[in-house]
């Protein structure tokens, strides 16, 4: 999926809220696509997804992958530019997202395969242009994915990563000490929270030659202040203990009174950036 990571069998830790490599069979794929969705509508998303295809330029002929594909819909994005010669895969390791992004294409002319970020199921140079989504953050060793993405590129393919770096989230009004336990409780159990930062020397160290990088910002409408990530974040660490009852209502309250008067925010970085894997001389 945009967002899931593709590699083993990711799931939802339902106690933290974050991804991880499990349970791909329980998956609540229902679920799953609608936060996909939630999260494709955001401004700073689709700015950036439009700023990748742009970068990525997929062209008639052309063997397009997405990685970490999900409900599919880069999918048809790279098989609208590519045809009617050319080749437009998602590779998904959920086999809900990819019956789910079969059923969205609605006969278009795409394939959706099963697949890991550290092991694609291309040749070497095989590949024309690769974007990941949202993808590394959730992987435990970004690096050997990277370098696998660069291994199926053929020599002039282009790449383009995005990914969100969680130490920019930013949540306003909170207690600062209950708030740093939470964030800490959060990141501990997360893969690779700082992925965002990590792209341009990820593809640097594989060998490829950076062409642009950008960053977006998604802001949480008032509403997110009692649902979504705020109040699991909550939830989850009073659960393990890492706050008390009383600080998680305190917070929870404290952020529905700002909501209430317009003046919850929170806040959080996307980065992406592109690169060319070189000719050989």
């Amino acid at each position: 999926m945009t967002g899931t990571p593709a590699a083993d069998e990711p799931a939802i830790d339902a106690r933290r809220g974050n991804f991880r490599l499990k349970h791909v069979a329980e998956q609540n794929i229902e679920r799953q696509a609608s936060i996909l969705d939630e999260m494709a509508a955001q401004p700073a998303v689709r700015t950036l997804k439009a700023w990748a295809l742009a970068e990525l330029a997929p062209a008639a002929g052309e063997t397009a992958v997405d990685v970490g594909s999900g409900t599919g819909e880069d999918v048809v994005a790279f098989a609208e530019r590519v045809r009617p010669d050319g080749r437009a895969v998602g590779v998904e390791p959920s086999p809900g997202l990819r019956d789910e992004a079969v059923r969205r294409a609605a006969g278009a002319p795409v394939e959706y395969v099963d697949g890991r970020a550290e092991g694609l199921p291309f040749d070497d140079e095989s590949v024309d242009v690769l974007r990941c989504e949202r993808v590394l953050q959730h992987v435990d060793n970004p690096a050997a994915a990277v370098r696998e993405m660069a291994r199926v590129l053929r020599p002039g393919g282009r790449i383009a990563l995005i990914d969100t770096d969680w130490a920019t989230a930013i949540l306003h009004p909170a207690d600062p000490d209950v708030l740093r336990r939470m964030v800490d409780y959060f990141l501990s159990g997360s893969a690779n929270p700082f992925s965002g930062r990590q792209l341009r020397g990820l593809l640097a160290d594989a060998g490829l030659e950076i062409t642009g990088e950008t960053a977006g910002t998604t802001i949480e409408p008032q509403e997110g202040a009692r649902q979504g990530f705020v109040s699991m974040m909550q939830l989850s660490s009073a659960e393990a203990g890492v706050i008390t009852p009383a600080e998680a209502d305190a917070f929870a309250k404290g952020l529905a009174e700002a909501a209430d008067r317009g003046a919850f925010h929170l806040s959080l970085t996307m980065y992406a950036v592109s690169a060319v894997k070189p000719r050989a001389v």
